[in-house]
């Protein structure tokens, strides 16, 4: 029995939990792969951006407020996936993250010094 209770002890420690601190992503199929339906697809993801701007606006819990508001888009969140499924969801499907910002850059921003050029 204490056998057990160290090895869960030691399996316990060396497990992680991490989605809690995750950026939310979100996850929309289409009802085909019709043009019409992919189209409505995009629409449905700039509706929920926008919304989603104005949910997490001044709140500390972003995962809680997207629990909140599955209702809006016939959705489900689970495990920080906002799955919103169109028709039959028998098509396309699109992923990304939820961010309320989108313009962020790859790129690294490299200061000039005055200091530092004097001396290379």
């Amino acid at each position: 029995m204490k056998k057990l209770i160290i090895f869960l002890l030691i399996l316990m420690n060396l497990t992680t939990v991490t989605a809690v601190n995750e950026t939310p992503k979100y996850k929309i199929i289409a009802s085909s792969y019709k043009q019409e339906d992919i189209e409505e697809m995009y629409e449905v993801k700039d509706k929920l951006i926008q919304n989603y701007k104005k949910w997490v606006k001044g709140v500390d819990d972003v995962h809680q407020v997207l629990a909140d508001h599955q209702k809006a888009f016939n959705a489900k969140y689970y495990n920080g996936l906002y799955t919103i499924v169109l028709g039959e969801g028998k098509g396309k499907t699109l992923e990304g993250k939820l961010q309320v910002s989108y313009c962020t850059s790859s790129k690294e921003i490299h200061k000039k010094s005055w200091l530092a050029s004097m001396f290379s």
